[in-house]
């Protein structure tokens, strides 16, 4: 009841109705205003969400439930996380039933649609820490889980298939397909793009970026669309934004008016067509919309209009105002990218690459999240933390350093090599060894070596001494596609050569012949010297 009469309240007493637009708008028509909201949680680490927080936020008073409450019935568009999708899908029959229901009722809804990044990933940090294009999901093979999905349905076969004995799985583009009825639209945060961001998110797929009127200057603020150096804009008026946000989310209902009072305001100033946003956060307490959107509804000076129209709006020539992310915040974020980046090389060594880079990649995404933009806490040390476990991925294959060798004399000789393997799956290395004197012969430098996950796998390396002495060797590892893996180890190798023995065997044979035959040379030549009686 409270709800219903404070819904009447800004309507009637507080809302845009007691305002108004003003007599310009009453000559001129009613402003066309159309609106994004975005379908987002809480900024976290994990690259889904568990059962339980999703049942939590899916419950009927969870973030997630007060999203689609808010828009059900209204014009207004949908900017939809596909991590959210894809986390209730991949729990299959293990998800919470609140959590099906949600995904159904979103399904069914008629707001139009469109795609954020995953995890509702900071666009313009990634471009600009340099990556062009912008990263998306790899696969999500790893995390489908076959005893989720023992009890799927599939779809009736045809009359001449025969019967399967288990449901298929899913597959990683079924993870997050999803009826999108728009399609190319980047939404970077706002006041965060500058003009070399553009072409990069054209570069990526985007046909269409948002960016706000404080980060764009232009000709004309009619239409909401402008072309920024080639590039299609959805400008958002900021003002209008803040006052939305400000009423959406007031705790009190004279808050809220007072914030009408002010988007009233904004939308007089503004041109005949205006696009607004709400915030990229999750709301954590208080949550309007439904009633502010109720009220923009039942005034006369303003009519809410698909996203599409105003997409279709004729638009405008303009220019990007930079807005560089903060360097801090870059330079972290480039320190993960390279990591990764450095990570896909290492991952060339496993027998299933994508099962390393996959989930990584999905890591890094959840990080990248708009939601952390205001975390100067949490964040840092989560990113630190990527990080640090990417230089331990890359060095979870690695030799394992011992005892200098001994190579004695007429035994079969070789240098034995051992590699340890950390991760999880098998891996493939090529050792190479490489001796830095001539006394050292290696026969085999190259040696491939199979290692099961968690082992260590152990090579015996063929070679041959010219000579006593001792000879450095240098031992590296690398991947099937040349790529280095771990640090390369010298070692130490006192090698006593196999060939001295016969050939000193020899000269002591060749002596005693020299001599022996001296010595009946000159027996021979005393007996002939000896007269006869």
């Amino acid at each position: 009841m409270f709800v219903r009469a404070l819904g009447a309240a800004l309507v009637v007493g507080l809302g845009l109705a007691s305002v108004g637009v003003g007599a310009a708008s009453a000559d001129s028509g009613a402003v066309r205003l159309a609106i994004a909201v975005p379908i987002v949680v809480p900024a976290t680490s994990d690259e889904f969400l568990d059962a339980r927080t999703l049942g939590q936020y899916t419950s009927s008073q969870g973030i997630l439930t007060r999203q689609l409450d808010a828009v059900t019935g209204r014009t207004v568009a949908l900017g939809v996380d596909p991590r959210i999708i894809a986390s209730i899908r991949l729990l299959g029959s293990t998800a919470p039933a609140s959590a099906v229901s949600w995904l159904e009722r979103l399904e069914a809804l008629p707001n139009e649609t469109f795609a954020l990044a995953y995890s509702d990933a900071d666009l313009t940090l990634q471009t600009q820490a340099g990556t062009s294009p912008v990263l998306a999901p790899e696969s999500f093979a790893f995390a489908i889980d076959p005893t989720r999905f023992a009890g799927a349905s599939t779809a009736s076969p045809a009359p001449t298939a025969a019967p399967t004995d288990s449901p298929p799985l899913p597959t990683s583009d079924e993870i997050t397909a999803w009826n999108y009825t728009l399609e190319g639209i980047a939404w970077p945060r706002d006041d965060t793009v500058v003009s070399s961001d553009l072409p990069a998110l054209a570069t990526s797929g985007y046909t269409t970026t948002i960016m706000s009127s404080a980060n764009v200057s232009r000709d004309s603020s009619d239409s909401p669309m402008a072309t920024v150096g080639g590039t299609r804009v959805l400008v958002s008026d900021a003002a209008a934004s803040a006052a939305l946000r400000t009423a959406a989310s007031a705790a009190l209902p004279a808050d809220a008016a007072s914030a009408l009072a002010q988007l009233s305001s904004a939308l007089a100033s503004a041109g005949s067509t205006v696009f607004a946003t709400l915030d990229r956060s999750a709301p954590a307490s208080g949550y309007r919309l439904g009633e502010i959107l109720d009220a923009l509804t039942a005034d006369p000076s303003v009519e809410l209009i698909p996203l599409s129209s105003a997409l279709a709006s004729t638009p405008s020539d303009g220019t990007a105002v930079d807005e560089p992310q903060d360097a801090d915040r870059l330079s972290r974020v480039g320190q993960m990218i390279s990591g990764e980046r450095a990570e896909r090389e290492f991952a060339t060594v496993a027998t299933d690459p994508a099962a390393i880079t996959s989930e990584r990649r999905l890591e890094l995404l959840t990080l990248l999240s708009a939601e952390w933009s205001d975390d100067l806490a949490e964040w840092p040390e989560a990113a630190d933390a990527f990080t640090t476990a990417s230089i331990e991925l890359r060095n979870a294959v690695h030799l394992v350093t011992g005892s200098n060798f001994l190579l004695v004399a007429d035994n079969d000789q070789y240098l034995p090599i051992t590699v340890n393997n950390a991760l999880e799956q098998p891996v493939v290395v090529y050792v190479t060894v490489r001796s830095q004197s001539g006394l050292l012969v290696i026969d085999r430098p190259i040696v491939q070596l199979p290692i099961e996950a968690g082992t260590q796998g152990k090579v015996n390396v063929p070679v041959h001494s010219l000579s006593n002495g001792v000879v450095e060797v240098d031992v590296s590892l690398s991947s099937s596609a040349g790529v280095a893996i771990g640090a390369p180890v010298t070692s130490s190798v006192n090698v006593q050569a196999g060939w001295e023995t016969p050939i000193v065997v020899a000269i002591a044979i060749l002596v005693v012949l020299v001599f022996g035959a001296g010595i009946v040379r000159t027996i021979l030549r005393r007996r002939k010297g000896v007269p006869r009686d």
